[in-house]
């Protein structure tokens, strides 16, 4: 598994007093096509918070179910990507922030099923949709949105992701 750790301020472990685990997931289906959220401009991956005393595969099943409507039970439950970020006096003075994602695949042919799922008045404002994207050109529409889009990190994130799981 890769591993990529920011640490702009040189912070230890020791330093850090705040976690926040996600996990993030590269649904793919059997043509060959990615799944990714799209609105507002931005690109994104399933995923969200691990939630307390839940394992990340749990969070992944409930994150996936949320945010797409898609029932899934039977994955690699082992990330291929860590991606962390240390973060000093985030979100506020003296509390350090240690962001941990981890990146995971998961093949379905599945549909998501906006009826399912609850968007936030951002996502209804930003026509937030599902946009299934062959492999051979995800890499492309992600960075073609890269100037416009509202969270450059996310995107980028997504992107090294993206690349990792295609061609490592």
């Amino acid at each position: 598994m890769k591993e990529i750790i920011y640490n702009e301020d040189n912070l230890k472990d020791s330093d850090i007093n705040n976690v926040i685990e996600r996990v993030k997931v590269i649904i793919v289906n059997s043509k060959g096509e990615i799944l990714l959220g799209y609105g507002n401009n931005n690109y994104q991956i399933i995923g969200g918070h691990v939630e307390e005393n839940e394992t990340y595969k749990n969070c992944l099943i409930r994150e996936v179910k949320e945010e797409t409507g898609i029932t899934i039970d039977d994955f690699d439950d082992k990330p291929f990507l860590t991606i962390k970020y240390y973060c000093k006096d985030y979100p506020s003075k003296n509390l350090n922030t240690l962001f941990n994602a981890n990146y995971y695949v998961i093949k379905t042919d599945q549909k998501p099923n906006m009826d399912l799922i609850n968007l936030t008045e951002n996502e209804k404002e930003g026509m937030f949709e599902f946009k299934y994207i062959n492999k051979n050109n995800v890499i492309n529409e992600l960075v073609k949105t890269f100037n416009t889009c509202k969270n450059k990190n996310t995107l980028k994130d997504t992107i090294y992701a993206l690349i990792e799981y295609l061609y490592e």
